[in-house]
């Protein structure tokens, strides 16, 4: 017996060294080199509050997982807007009932309509499903102001990208939706036939009672008074997009350019976007490797949506997250 009991000791100990030396292995895939912008995963040292955002009055840094970091330019607006980045995890994805009939009125306290769009414009759509990245970074777009550098000259591998809740209510559905659309117009009427209210279900509220005339909240005046129609399903608007460039830089010298659609008819765009019809509803990857080597990457915006000064008829915002440095 006691021959035996020092042979299941012996096998035990063995088991056990084994055991220790799994344990102790380095993972066979090692985690990817991402940027987060989440304080528990040791990206960022900013505390986001729960469904909020936070902008900055200077740019801030956010650390990649294995190593590198980011400084994203930030500045604060007299108006309550920021150029630059922002953080948010925010997560609306219906129209705000504020301005909306019958449940609001079309001219609402301005703190009220100030909140309502303030929380359509710091929203990442993510379609019928809560956003599942906790914080992102949301960018909004004046002149060259949207950049950021890196620490090192690097390859960013890719980022994920969003329409902000604002941008995908407008280009989806329209500045206002109701249940009738005419044709002819290419655009929603308020009225039935009849001469009764057109109410509609509002999109992505799952209690499918709740209907009215629908309004995207505008406290900071980007439709300038127009009613912006929509671009999916708009015969009228054949050659509709909404799209970001990024353009890469090492130094003083351009390392070239690469253009994501978060919105685009049917071949508007070159390859592999001209098979899209559609308006981005979820977190897309954009591959950026094409920019090769850079230690900054600026943002701007092209879009059909423009008066003829220039200027867009949609928010110059968009959600972006997941950086992946190499």
């Amino acid at each position: 017996m006691k021959i035996l009991k020092h042979i299941l000791m012996f096998i035990g100990a063995g088991i056990l060294f084994v055991s220790c030396d799994e344990i102790s292995r380095e993972p066979l895939l090692p985690y990817p080199n991402d940027v987060t912008f989440n304080k528990e995963e040791n990206s960022i040292d900013v505390e986001v509050p729960a469904l909020d955002f936070v902008q900055f009055d200077a740019p801030f840094t956010a650390r990649a997982f294995n190593e590198g970091s980011i400084i994203f330019n930030a500045k604060k607006k007299a108006d309550g807007t920021h150029i630059g980045f922002a953080l948010s995890n925010k997560n609306n994805r219906s129209y705000p009932f504020c301005n909306s009939t019958p449940y609001g009125s079309e001219n609402p306290d301005p703190a009220v309509l100030k909140a309502a769009t303030d929380t359509a414009l710091y929203s990442c759509f993510t379609g019928s499903n809560v956003n599942k990245l906790k914080n992102f970074a949301v960018v909004r777009v004046e002149g060259e102001e949207a950049f950021f550098t890196i620490d090192k000259p690097r390859v960013v591998e890719h980022i994920l990208i969003s329409n902000c809740t604002f941008n995908y209510l407008t280009l989806y559905y329209g500045s206002f939706l109701s249940s009738r659309w005419d044709a002819t117009t290419q655009s929603y009427l308020p009225l039935n036939a009849n001469g009764t209210d057109a109410f509609v279900a509002n999109p992505n509220i799952i209690n499918t009672t709740i209907k009215g005339l629908w309004r995207v909240p505008d406290y900071y005046n980007f439709f300038q008074g127009e009613s912006v129609t929509r671009m999916y399903n708009n015969t009228k608007k054949t050659n509709g997009y909404f799209k970001v460039i990024a353009t890469g830089y090492n130094g003083n010298t351009q390392t070239g350019t690469s253009e994501f659609y978060l919105s685009v008819r049917t071949n508007v765009a070159p390859e592999p976007y001209n098979k899209w019809n559609t308006v981005l509803n979820a977190w897309g990857p954009w591959d950026l490797s094409g920019l090769g080597v850079v230690d900054k990457i600026v943002f701007t915006l092209d879009s059909s949506e423009k008066r003829a000064d220039g200027s867009l008829k949609l928010a110059p915002y968009f959600c972006i997250d997941g950086i992946r440095l190499k």
